[in-house]
């Protein structure tokens, strides 16, 4: 696609409808701005897109930052994030999140009592599967200029800081192929990646969040026109196997 076409179709589509920009638009920040614990002179990438589309994500971002701050603690990105929501909570606001988020650690899954230096996080993959695919569509549309479809199936992967990465993660950070992105990596930084094994097409994403967290994911690519991607409708993970460490 040509710059000026990819130029022209930004300034009138909105990515995450796919229908024309008529009217009052709205700045779509990717990722959601709430990700940065303080905004004041940064310079954030935003997205035109419809007001309803960009209001209808917003408690889903806010429970996937809620429920990935946990995992954060120890790093200064992470801890900021602490602050801020602390300062939110000491206002009213979001007390009922984060205490559905705290239920959300278990320490006794099906029955069987983990160690005590074990738990296991639970998570609604539904609202965290639409936030990620969201963050992915917007980043792949400013890279491209291509609407990926609103719904799709896609795997992803969580690591905490504490935690070994997802295998493929690992052979590829080793391959030399990886280019990260991101104004500010301490924060948010990102890569992403086509593969081609066995005639299939595949996009391959990963996410540095908060110096803390990394999350991938792996996904047909929509755009290569065979008759798996036909199909239209999210797949979600199953629950992440395993359970997460809790540091001393």
């Amino acid at each position: 696609m040509g710059q000026a076409k990819v130029k022209q179709l930004r300034a009138k589509t909105c990515y995450l409808c796919g229908k024309p920009l008529q009217g009052p638009t709205s700045a779509d920040h990717v990722p959601p701005k709430l990700f940065f614990p303080e905004t004041k002179g940064l310079d954030l990438l935003t997205i035109p897109a419809h007001p309803g589309c960009n209001l209808s994500y917003q408690l889903d971002e806010e429970y996937f930052v809620h429920t990935l701050l946990p995992m954060t603690k120890g790093s200064a990105a992470g801890d900021a994030q602490h602050v801020r929501v602390r300062r939110k909570m000491d206002a009213g606001k979001n007390v009922a999140l984060v205490n559905m988020v705290m239920d959300e650690f278990k320490h006794v899954v099906k029955g069987v009592h983990l160690p005590a230096t074990r738990v296991a996080k639970l998570i609604d993959h539904a609202r965290f599967f639409r936030v990620l695919w969201k963050i992915i569509r917007g980043l792949h549309y400013h890279h491209s200029g291509v609407i990926l479809p609103e719904e799709w199936g896609m795997r992803y992967w969580i690591t905490a800081r504490y935690e070994p990465p997802e295998e493929f993660f690992k052979m590829y950070a080793e391959s030399g192929r990886e280019v990260i992105h991101g104004a500010y990596p301490k924060v948010f930084s990102y890569f992403f990646d086509r593969f081609k094994p066995e005639n299939l097409n595949m996009q391959y994403w990963g996410f540095h969040l908060w110096d803390s967290i990394i999350i991938t994911a792996m996904f047909h690519d929509p755009t290569c026109g065979c008759e798996d991607c036909q199909f239209v409708g999210p797949q979600f993970p199953e629950a992440m196997a395993g359970t997460i460490k809790i540091p001393r």
